[in-house]
């Protein structure tokens, strides 16, 4: 009885349907868009194209690199306003937690006076559909 307790969660998790994102009542997962992302960051607006999985979207560059972004809604109500968190190098694994390298000036050794100050921005991105 104890093993079912402990397996019957695990089975009902693997067959909850995924949470796909929506626009206009449709599913538009999977789908690579041509887009306009802007990042808070660095004040840049770039011309990617978009391709949207579950509550992520992957952002692919013109120069062969990518960033993939937690969406902060599901369903898209706004096309010219889709905000979600990422940074540069980072792999979101859930709304908290992210894997990958970290691109940062804040190297072992530097002295206080050298470190910068996070910016509270960072890692915030827009993307406008075309």
């Amino acid at each position: 009885m104890k093993v079912l307790r402990l397996v019957l969660p695990v089975l009902l998790m693997l067959n909850t349907p995924a949470i796909a994102v929506e626009f206009k009542g449709q599913n538009i997962d999977g789908q690579k868009l041509p887009a306009r992302a802007y990042y808070y960051a660095t004040g840049g607006v770039y011309k990617v194209k978009v391709r949207f999985h579950n509550k992520r979207a992957t952002i692919y560059f013109d120069d062969g690199n990518q960033t993939t972004i937690q969406l902060n809604q599901q369903v898209i109500t706004d096309s010219n306003n889709i905000e979600g968190f990422g940074r540069l190098g980072q792999y979101p694994l859930n709304r908290i937690f992210s894997v990958g390298l970290v691109f940062d000036n804040n190297w072992l050794g530097s002295s206080d006076n050298q470190l910068q100050q996070s910016n509270p921005l960072d890692g915030l991105w827009k993307i406008s559909l075309e």
